[in-house]
């Protein structure tokens, strides 16, 4: 009998199992339909080819505007310029020779800037004014606002005051002058620049003047010289240039590449009533997968591919014609180092296929497609501009970022240093693997879900959804409601931080700080969304009794979990630097901590955000998507949500951690109490830490060591408490074991099986054919 059941067991493992040449037709027939589409073929090869060269010719073309134009500019006051001027000092203003029919001694004197103290005089059309002459009109400032506000001088120089001479007194008061432009105008605004350049290198002149007649040496001006020299390879350079533009180009080009053939795939096939057919054929479902997943992949390279190529081959020849990148010129990246950046195009372009075919399978049309991926290439667009900022190398850190570390990882190589990329490999390769795993994983439940792919394509109504969900209402949150609660609160948390200006220096303030967000910003939509779209606030909010021999393991694992907790929180502050400006900003609120009651800290800090941000995570938004067996997604978003809840990104990345724990917990024993005793117990004991250090007690010494940064548990009580968490882990896996965690989480299965503990087999399958 067992023989039989093995051989059944491994029959079906075997039917199961995806089939290569399957897998292999279904990539052909969809490479053949995309590559006999006009759009696609148009976007993937016709457009890379003529884009380049067409932005090209455009640069060449606007490369003659970034000469400098000439300006218009008015000096009113001249009579002090040349007052002021000494044979020392080169003049600001020089005559020039009078143009015109009249004689010279009757024609208007003309000047322009001196050629000491301008580098283009040519394009500069400078009219002087005396004083005298407009101040029988009116004011000069209103008289110089009018000019540049009109669009007669792109800017106006005025003399209100005279200057002091050379040879006058060295306390005379200096002289006032006024610079008139209008920041509106783009003109006017070089016009200022090349005025200001002007008067600092006169200024200049004069200060080296007065220097020098007071007796003083000049050099002290000017004590030493600095020469740069750049040590890297002219190939170096290249290469450094060459390795942050064309990963963000490919990357930019293998997103976009993804998108419109998975839009196509999946929903254009909706559309053209293709898919049924596809599927009804003797095909697993991921086997569909993944020839689709292969065709938006060629497509996601190919695209990528070619418009790499023929940006390098374009910007080649354009930029070096108008001395852009380094040394005035980029040269040819070094083609051997770029293939590794072919080799971290296949996951990262399968990695995006499996996201854009994911999300794509949700749309019902096309256009719908390309309103659901708009928002992931939002999402993904940061993780490809993260490595463009300055100061961003590859570290341990952001190696652990997906897409940035490949990113990084890829830029280090090109670059040459070998040595250190080889340190980072494992971890972007694990850290890469577990990304594009998840994915293929979500597109292959988006294809196995006849809801997903069939579902209900009539128009959607406000007003008919508003009445479904009150006149349908249940004991618990439909996954809609709960995703809606999540954005709900983090919307409203990441205002109400914008909301605050300035760290409070008073524990009032602090007060103020915490409970208003944990209160009216967490707390308050839950409980509102609770009573008014759900019939029973305690399944709702999921506030039930474990059972009671889970008890004493969780009250161990609270106190365990605060050192592993303090341990990892140092390694990610290790990873992720906090910057001095958060440190010394967050300092009042660390002050005003330590100085407060104790009771008060528990309170604030340990109490009300165990009670209010469980309630909510692990309570009414987990009991939401825990609906229709999804525990995966229910632990893993809610973790995300309560990571991101916290504002600063070291508390995010550990919440996040400490939230899939929490979240595995509640799953376990289908209950918000015990995640709400050990998110209090952690909380109390991080509060509490520093004032029992100084407590001196000498068990607890044997417990908590003193650091630079503060007190610190012992590697080995560390250690210990590992052991005993993992213990405890186990505990509860086997006290739970006997109870079905999905009927135990699932609102529609408590309407049939009240007691989790209900063995009966015909009860719990007539329960899950209800859910």
């Amino acid at each position: 009998m067992s023989e039989s059941s093995k051989q059944k067991r491994e029959l079906a493992a075997k039917a199961n199992r995806p089939r290569l040449e399957t897998i292999g037709l279904i990539y052909a027939r969809e490479m053949r339909d995309q590559l006999r589409d006009r759009r696609t073929l148009f976007t993937i090869i016709v457009l890379p080819i003529l884009l380049y060269p067409i932005v090209g010719m455009l640069l060449l073309q606007i490369a003659q505007f970034t000469q400098q134009h000439p300006i218009s500019v008015c000096v009113i006051g001249v009579e002090h310029v040349q007052s002021a001027t000494s044979s020392d000092v080169p003049p600001l203003l020089v005559q020039t020779e009078t143009v015109g029919e009249e004689p010279p001694e009757k024609a208007l004197p003309k000047f322009r800037f001196a050629d000491a103290v301008s580098e283009d005089i040519q394009n500069v059309n400078v009219t002087t004014y005396q004083t005298g002459e407009l101040e029988r009109t009116g004011d000069l400032s209103e008289r110089s606002e009018t000019w540049v506000r009109d669009g007669i001088y792109d800017c106006v120089v005025c003399f209100e005051t005279p200057l002091s001479n050379m040879d006058a007194a060295q306390t005379a008061q200096p002289g006032t002058i006024g610079l008139f432009y209008n920041v509106a105008s783009d003109q006017s605004l070089v016009a200022r620049e090349r005025v200001a350049a002007i008067l600092n290198r006169w200024r200049g002149s004069w200060v080296r003047s007065r220097l020098s007649s007071a007796g003083m040496e000049l050099s002290v001006l000017d004590p030493f010289q600095v020469r740069d020299v750049d040590i890297a390879p002219e190939r170096t350079r290249e290469a450094a240039f060459w390795s942050k533009l064309l990963p963000f180009i490919m990357l930019i080009w293998a997103m976009t590449g993804a998108f419109y053939p998975a839009i196509d795939l999946v929903a254009g096939e909706k559309e053209r009533g293709t898919l049924e057919t596809l599927l009804c054929s003797p095909t697993l479902r991921s086997e569909i997968v993944w020839g689709k997943l292969g065709a938006v992949m060629s497509f996601s390279m190919l695209t990528a591919i070619l418009n790499a190529c023929s940006m390098l081959v374009t910007s080649t020849f354009v930029f070096n014609q108008i001395a852009v990148g380094p040394t005035g010129s980029m040269g040819t990246p070094p083609l051997i180092p770029m293939l590794w950046l072919f080799v971290a195009l296949v996951p990262l372009s399968a990695l995006f296929s499996a996201l854009a075919l994911a999300v794509a399978a949700m749309a019902k049309s096309s256009k719908e497609g390309q309103y659901y991926l708009m928002p992931l290439m939002m999402l993904t667009l940061p993780l490809v501009l993260l490595p463009m900022l300055p100061g961003t190398t590859l570290s341990l850190g952001t190696s652990l970022i997906p897409v940035t570390g490949m990113f990084l990882l890829v830029r280090t190589l090109v670059e040459g240093h070998m040595l250190e990329a080889l340190m980072y490999v494992p971890t972007v390769a694990l850290v890469t693997g577990v990304c594009l795993w998840l994915a293929v994983q979500w597109a292959r439940r988006q294809f196995e879900s006849e809801a997903v792919l069939f579902g209900d394509g009539d128009q959607w109504e406000l007003g008919a959804w508003v009445r479904h969900l009150w006149r349908d209402r249940q004991r618990a949150a439909t996954p809609t409601v709960a995703f809606a609660c999540g954005a709900i609160v983090l919307v409203g948390l990441f205002f109400g931080k914008l909301a605050v200006t300035e760290m409070p220096t008073t524990f009032a303030g602090i007060s103020t700080l915490v409970l208003v967000p944990q209160l009216g910003l967490i707390l308050a939509p839950t409980l509102l969304m609770s009573v008014m779209l759900t019939t029973s606030l305690r399944t709702s909010l999921r506030i039930g009794l474990p059972s009671w021999r889970a008890w004493p393991v969780i009250g161990v694992l609270c106190v365990m979990l605060h050192p592993l907790y303090i341990q990892l929180a140092g390694w990610i502050s290790t990873m992720y630097p906090l910057s001095d400006q958060a440190a010394e900003a967050m300092l009042p609120f660390t002050q005003q901590i330590a100085a407060a009651p104790w009771t008060s800290v528990i309170l604030l800090m340990a109490f009300v955000p165990a009670i209010c941000e469980e309630i909510t995570f692990r309570g009414f938004i987990f009991g939401g998507l825990v609906r229709g067996g999804h525990p995966l997604r229910a632990v893993l978003v809610t973790a995300l949500m309560f990571g991101i809840s916290h504002g600063v990104l070291q508390q995010s990345i550990s919440a996040t951690f400490m939230g899939l724990l929490l979240g595995w917990i509640a799953l376990r024993t289908g209950s918000v109490l015990p995640g709400i005793a050990i998110h209090f117990c952690n909380n109390a004991m991080s509060v509490s830490l520093q004032r029992v250090a100084e407590l001196d007690i000498p068990v607890l010494n044997q417990l908590i060591q003193s650091t630079a940064t503060g007190p610190a548990y012992h590697p080995y009580w560390t250690a210990c408490c590992l052991i005993v968490s993992s213990a405890c882990v186990i505990a509860i896996y086997r006290i739970t074991q006997d109870t079905d965690p999905i009927n135990s989480n699932d609102a529609l299965a408590d309407r049939l099986v009240v007691n989790h503990n209900v063995t009966d087999p015909s009860i719990k399958r007539l329960a899950t054919a209800t859910r």
